[in-house]
Order: C-alpha cells, then sequence, then structure tokens
C-alpha cells in the first residue's frame, strides 16, 4: 500500500512538470463554458412568441403594449421595481411570463421594449 502511494505521489515528477501542466489546462478548459454561447433572444422575439398574448389585448388586466398611462403608472416605481415583479410573478401574470427558459436580461430587454413602445404611443384622450 505505501509503495503505491508513494509511485502516486512520484507521478508528477515521473511525467515531468509539462505534462501535469497540461493535464491541469485541460481540466480547466473542459470545466469552463463553451465559447460559443448561445446568443440572448431579442426583445422582439420574446415579446411576440410569448408577451404579446396577453399583453397584446390586455388579458387578466395586463398593461397593454399600446397603453401609455397604464406603463408610466405601473412603472411609478422605477423599472428594476418593475421587472423584478414581473419576474417573481404578481396579480394574473405566471413568474416570468411562465418562460422559465428566459434570462433575466431577456426577460428585462422584453419589459424595456414593451415599456419603450407604451410611452411613444400617443396619449390616451
Amino acid at each position: 500500500m505505501k509503495r503505491k502511494i508513494v509511485m502516486l505521489l512520484m507521478l508528477p515528477l515521473a511525467l515531468g512538470a509539462t505534462a501535469v501542466q497540461s493535464a491541469e489546462t485541460a481540466a480547466k478548459n473542459a470545466a469552463a463554458p463553451a465559447a460559443t454561447t448561445t446568443p440572448d433572444r431579442s426583445a422582439d422575439a420574446v415579446v411576440n412568441s410569448q408577451c404579446i398574448e396577453c399583453h397584446g389585448s390586455g388579458k387578466k388586466h395586463a398593461p397593454r403594449i399600446d397603453d401609455r398611462e397604464d406603463w408610466t403608472k405601473r412603472a411609478s416605481k422605477g423599472l428594476d421595481a418593475l421587472v423584478l415583479g414581473a419576474i417573481r410573478g404578481h396579480h394574473g401574470m405566471p413568474a416570468r411570463g411562465g418562460r422559465a427558459d428566459l434570462t433575466d436580461a431577456e426577460f428585462k430587454n422584453a419589459i424595456f421594449y414593451m415599456f419603450t413602445k407604451a410611452v411613444s404611443a400617443p396619449a390616451k384622450k
């Protein structure tokens, strides 16, 4: 048993420092995320694939994308608070709008997209 332990301890010396370094580098590279990750989906794509279902018509009291007054009122505590509430879910809206696969950035961008559309819409008369 002692002989096996000694041999294992001496293995790095027998292999040479470059082999050990190469093994360490390979292990680090294997653990690192791939350089080619999936890019974030665009805000427009997220809104049109999911959010439009409720925010297009005002279903379940969701602020309509073109409703400047409603979005302005909801964002009165700040857009970050609005995003956090939507991520957690509130009123009739499920957490993350029912899309657990969206990243925080994708979700935030979709909300900013809808907010920007709303505030650029003409005010109601």
